[in-house]
């Protein structure tokens, strides 16, 4: 049959020549730069309707990053040739004798003028953001060789989620005809080889390489070697689970290993061996043993997994951030870190957020219905637990205990029983009183499953002891910064440059709540009587209709906002009021504003537990607050000098050298 004649294509439209299927797939190319940052490589023998709909997929979807189109045309009928030159901004370039995938590979990047360079089978359909996401992991990730993207077939069923080499030198695709939505094929990790389908690799490192080798001509195994090739040269080799690709697998050489091309898969295996089999032998597991480490190479990584209430909305909450920075203090260490979020709701961007970290996030219907078999079968490979919330994590004791060996860490945020009898001595509302008595019984259903119990100030650990002499607990710093704020300190005359002063609380938590309406109600009045310039802003995300009330032309109340609005108000504000009346542990609103060297006047519930808190801070009783805000508003000098304390309060007990003294007495560090 004539290779020019095509009876049917995939999409059902008749074509009677090359050049009329070109332009049934009406194909527009984005117009390369003279320098793109891609050089996408696809290699063809003849399959002109797979070839089009490859491109037609590149064309579809916007990339923020720039790329130029090379085919490499391997021989096919000068038919296909001829048509493809039709396609504008596409560069072909032809083999008039067939040299196999490994040639035409080594052919088109060395034509390439991109800084990375991705191969790319013309069998397979890109996905929305396929080439940004790849390119992602090179910006995040430095000691990225190569980076692969996720493999679908066309039902939507899994092919590869990054690719397994056993001791043996045989391979698997990792989630081979599984569901491509599961938690462990949709995070960034390390893997043995991506399937050359669609790899990215820099051009200069492909260049140092020598590209595809030789030794694997014509085809099959190639890719495995270059992986191996870029570890030998001190780099990852990364799976990157956004980039999705459809593959019409076995389109451009069948299926059967006894004949065609196929039969070089057998062939190049005994190569592979030759030159990798002691590496092999001496680093890989065999077929099919622990395949829990072995697909994400974490063989000599201990695992830590996190259980909270849900994944942590850094950006919302304080709890939040607290967890999000145990997790990254985590993942810089070098743990393999997974995630589960009681709700098991795959919020978004948290979820990505942390799976691009490297974190498998362990949410989704499936998780929800079969954590505890998840538990059953992984088990064994847990060696710690960080528990967050007492209300949480009680349903978990005991399968951890039955299924694991892990050390359990219990984090608590806050003394609850503690800080419900506070609240309860200050309104004396029975409610509080049996709110109480019920977080005594969660809270001790945790310390006698737990192996270490963490809360955030001495002043807690202080009270569980007497409670609990013996008890193995201790104070951990619960918000960690591993940077410097972009806010500066503040000098005399910046601070009279400022104005207005801020508060900053979820209000979800009833005592920000109770803290507004006092404020508002019994301080502001008397504040605006001396300052009536004085401006307030309340940040914080779900206000009540009680505190949205006060809103006037002098109080605004936002609501949420992004982390950088919320920066820009901390670095034109003046001052960070606190004006707690009950609660308890250390409060992260205050640690925050010292972070951002911005000066903070609070009550004693609200210094609770920071070091040196009233030599950093103006703290006073609540009947004090008025007169105190009015003397401290205008001492810039005062101010200049509270906003340098609060910083060296942040380098020495909230960094991530204090965090890692307290834990590296429970937890071995790799």
């Amino acid at each position: 049959m004539n290779s020019t004649l095509f009876s049917l294509n995939t999409h059902g439209a008749r074509s009677t020549d090359a050049h009329g299927l070109v332009k049934c797939y009406d194909i527009h190319l984005r117009t390369p730069p003279s320098d793109p940052e891609v050089s996408i490589i696809i290699p063809i023998f003849n399959q002109l309707t797979y070839t089009l709909k490859c491109l037609h997929s590149i064309a579809k979807w916007y990339q923020q990053t720039s790329y130029e189109v090379i085919v490499v045309d391997d021989g096919s009928d000068m038919s296909v040739f001829r048509a493809l030159h039709d396609i504008n901004n596409l560069n072909v370039l032809r083999n008039f004798k067939n040299q196999g995938f490994v040639l035409s590979c080594n052919r088109g990047a060395y034509h390439a003028r991109g800084k990375y360079i991705v191969m790319l089978n013309n069998d397979t359909e890109v996905g929305d953001g396929w080439l940004d996401h790849l390119m992602a992991v090179f910006k995040q990730r430095p000691d990225a060789g190569l980076v692969g993207a996720k493999l679908v077939y066309p039902d939507g069923t899994l092919q590869e989620a990054g690719g397994i080499i056993w001791s043996d030198g045989s391979g698997w695709n990792y989630g081979r005809n599984d569901d491509p939505s599961l938690p462990w094929y949709n995070y960034v990790k390390e893997v043995d080889y991506c399937s050359g389908a669609c790899i990215m690799l820099k051009k200069s490192l492909w260049d140092e390489l020598g590209g595809f080798d030789l030794k694997y001509i014509p085809a099959y195994c190639e890719d495995s070697d270059l992986a191996f090739r870029v570890r030998e040269a001190g780099y990852k080799v990364y799976y990157q689970p956004k980039s999705e690709i459809i593959h019409y697998e076995g389109k451009s050489n069948g299926v059967d290993t006894g004949q065609g091309l196929k039969k070089y898969q057998v062939i190049n295996h005994t190569t592979l061996m030759e030159r990798w089999g002691t590496l092999l032998a001496a680093q890989q597991k065999p077929n099919a043993v622990d395949v829990f480490r072995v697909h994400d190479r974490t063989l000599n990584k201990p695992c830590i997994l996190f259980i909270d209430h849900y994944l942590p909305q850094f950006d919302k909450d304080a709890g939040s951030r607290t967890m999000w920075a145990y997790v990254c203090f985590f993942v810089n260490q070098g743990f393999n870190v997974k995630f589960i979020g009681d709700n098991f709701c795959p919020h978004e961007p948290y979820q990505s957020l942390l799976q691009q970290m490297g974190v498998e996030v362990l949410t989704g219907l499936w998780m929800s219905d079969n954590w505890e078999a998840w538990l059953e079968k992984n088990g064994q490979y847990i060696d710690y637990v960080m528990l967050s919330r007492a209300h949480v994590v009680g349903r978990y004791l005991t399968p951890l205990k039955n299924h694991t060996k892990a050390k359990l860490l219990f984090y608590g945020h806050d003394l609850i029983s503690r800080t419900a009898r506070t609240m309860y001595e200050f309104s004396k509302d029975p409610a509080k009183l049996k709110e109480a008595k019920e977080a005594a019984i969660l809270e001790e259903a945790v310390f006698k499953q737990a192996d270490v119990i963490y809360y955030p100030s001495e002043l807690e650990i202080a009270e569980l002891k007497t409670v609990r002499p013996g008890i193995n607990a201790k104070a951990l710093p619960p918000y960690v910064f591993d940077k410097p704020s972009i806010c500066p300190t503040a000098s005399p005359v910046e601070m009279q440059r400022r104005a207005g002063i801020m508060f900053v609380g979820g209000f979800i938590h009833t005592p920000n709540v109770q803290a507004i309406e006092w404020f508002c109600t019994e301080v502001l009045p008397l504040v605006k009587k001396s300052l009536p310039d004085l401006t307030f802003t309340i940040a914080g995300s779900n206000p009540p209709p009680a505190v949205k009330a006060f809103a006037s032309q002098s109080v605004r109340v936002t609501g949420f906002i992004p982390d950088a609005e919320l920066t820009s108000i901390y670095k034109s504000s003046r001052l960070v009021v606190v004006p707690l009346l009950t609660g308890g542990g250390i409060k992260g609103k205050v640690i925050e504003a010292l972070w951002h060297a911005i000066p903070v006047i609070t009550t004693p519930i609200g210094s609770e537990g920071i070091p040196r808190a009233e030599e950093v801070m103006v703290v006073v009783k609540p009947e004090e607050m008025a007169d105190a805000l009015i003397n401290l508003y205008n001492d810039y000098e005062q101010l200049s000098r509270m906003s340098s304390g609060g910083v060296e309060v942040i380098k020495r007990s909230y960094s991530n050298e204090a965090l890692k003294e307290v834990l590296m007495k429970d937890v071995k560090l790799p």
